[in-house]
């Protein structure tokens, strides 16, 4: 009886011990998982200066074959571990860059193992390839997306559909951009074609945008541009509207990715740490800190357009469009005006509109590059 008890109290205190860390990752995402002997409570949040996400598991130990450093791998530079208290261990996953993340765990079962799994995401990667693209001497590539385009025609005024008016104005723009020495344009569809994968001939709404994404992605685009014409039941309504998502709102709603904590700043976009300014004609992506890209460009592109173009709102819109929601690459959509308004409509059937439109977003592009050089040389 007396051995029974015994056996009974040391279970009770027994500690779960972090066993092990294994490591996945592809181009822009990374993946931990912890390793427990036995299931417990854990916390965890993130730090700044340096970038970092904490793990603290409850009633912990670190197994003596487990290193206390590893190393750099996909987006993480450092992993520490270490008692932080008698009752706690902590695990401090180091980061070079902002991440976006996400915690789960998986219970043993067949797995004797208890899991914490920690998901890591780039969260800027558009932003801070749009930076280096305006500023370097390489060429800015600029994907124009004429919105809809064969079974669909999109919005239809009197005169038009707006799947051949984009098309106009698309086409229109990328003439004035490869006339630059320092762009380049490509454009999603330069026909009245209905974009879909492995260009099989029918697809749906969402295949079709998602592959209008990837599209500028495989063409190493450092901009999406999404050119649309809009429509509403009160044909008063007119004026183009823009719109661009913060970085933090392109994770889709309701999703379990989480922004890592970062203090404010004035300056949203600077070198990083070491890299010095006059190497700014070779600047790459990793060696920029961005953010909210896609809102600053859009509101350079605005600030051009309404000099020849009705705007309807004078700033971006944010609203979660397939198109603007990835994270790797910089975009923005714009609603050149109101095809159910007369007075919008006949604005742009008009070719010396259209070109007008299109010299905006150009000059918007241009003004845009210019203040990103200065923001960087302050």
């Amino acid at each position: 009886m007396v051995f029974l008890v015994f056996f009974i109290s040391a279970t009770v205190i027994a500690k779960p011990v972090l066993k092990n860390i294994r490591i996945s990752k592809e181009d822009l995402e990374t993946r931990l998982v912890l390793d427990l002997s036995e299931t417990t409570k854990y916390k965890v949040f993130t730090l700044n200066r340096p970038n970092r996400v904490v793990v603290d598991l409850y009633r912990s130990n670190k197994s003596s074959k487990l290193k206390s450093t590893i190393g750099k791998k996909g987006l993480i530079s450092k992993i520490r571990i270490a008692n932080n208290t008698s009752t706690k261990l902590r695990v401090v996953i180091e980061t070079e860059d902002i991440v976006f993340y996400k915690t789960s765990h998986i219970p043993s079962g067949s797995n004797t193992n208890f899991r914490v799994v920690i998901d890591l995401k780039k969260a800027y990667e558009g932003s801070r390839t749009l930076v280096s693209a305006a500023v370097n001497k390489q060429k800015m590539i600029i994907a124009i997306d004429p919105g809809h385009g064969g079974k669909d025609e999109g919005t239809r005024g009197k005169r038009i559909k707006e799947k051949d008016l984009v098309l106009k104005i698309a086409k229109r723009l990328k003439s004035l951009i490869d006339n630059e020495k320092d762009m380049r344009a490509i454009l999603i569809r330069d026909d009245d074609s209905f974009p879909c994968p492995q260009k099989r001939s029918n697809c749906s709404q969402i295949e079709s945008l998602n592959e209008r994404v990837l599209r500028a992605k495989n063409a190493k685009a450092h901009l999406f541009i999404s050119i649309h014409a809009d429509s509403f039941k009160d044909s008063k309504v007119r004026g183009a509207t823009l719109y661009a998502l913060s970085d933090s709102r392109k994770i889709a709603k309701g999703s379990d990715y989480k922004i890592m904590y970062q203090p404010k700043s004035k300056k949203n976009i600077a070198l990083k740490s070491g890299v010095s300014k006059r190497l700014i004609n070779k600047i790459k992506a990793d060696q920029v800190q961005a953010y909210d890209q896609s809102k600053v460009i859009g509101q350079a592109i605005l600030s051009e357009l309404k000099k020849d173009v009705r705007m309807r709102k004078k700033i971006p819109i944010e609203a979660q469009f397939a198109v603007l929601k990835s994270t790797e690459i910089a975009s923005v959509l714009i609603e050149t005006s109101y095809l159910s308004n007369p007075s919008d409509e006949k604005f742009l059937i008009n070719p010396i509109n259209q070109n007008k439109i299109a010299a905006g977003i150009l000059r918007g592009i241009k003004l845009y590059n210019a203040n990103s050089k200065k923001e960087i040389l302050k």
